[in-house]
């Protein structure tokens, strides 16, 4: 026990301890390696921050430009449904003697639908059977008397020719 020596003063103190602290920061220092330091924390959480501004402003951007893609997806949708609905009318109508003026007209979604309503239709379009042109009852008509009379002088003229 020679060897030992009373610390009197702080420097005595400091200077008898150096060692054991600076073991003591080794060991420290080998602990927390792979932790980040409160700087490098605030430098990553700043790094963070404008990466996630820019593609939050990216995304509201997209947004936009999809919300008018989609406004034209639904455009093109309604004039390619429509024109899809006329042609088939179109169709129908021709193939069901309907005259084309009349082909909006016909009602229904369906192909079988559009072709029942078409013969409907038809059915008012198509002529009605005529009456006859010339009276079948004796004494009819006297303009038709006088013709068929003329055409038989006609004819008596060219028998005897």
């Amino acid at each position: 026990m020679e060897d030992f020596k009373v610390i009197e003063t702080q420097e005595d103190f400091d200077k008898a301890i150096q060692k054991r602290l600076a073991q003591k920061d080794r060991e420290a220092e080998e602990k927390y390696k792979s932790y980040l330091s409160p700087e490098k924390v605030e430098a990553l959480n700043k790094e963070w921050e404008e990466k996630f501004n820019k593609v939050n402003e990216s995304l509201k951007e997209a947004t936009k430009k999809m919300e008018g893609h989609d406004q034209i997806v639904s455009d093109l949708t309604k004039r390619a449904t429509t024109a899809e609905s006329s042609l088939l009318r179109s169709k129908v109508a021709h193939e069901s003697g309907v005259p084309f003026e009349l082909a909006e007209r016909l009602v229904g979604t369906t192909e079988e639908e559009l072709k029942a309503d078409a013969e409907k239709l038809a059915s008012f379009l198509t002529p009605k059977a005529a009456p006859p042109l010339r009276s079948n009852e004796p004494g009819g008509n006297n303009a038709d008397a006088g013709f068929a009379q003329m055409l038989s002088q006609i004819n008596q003229q060219f028998n005897t020719q």
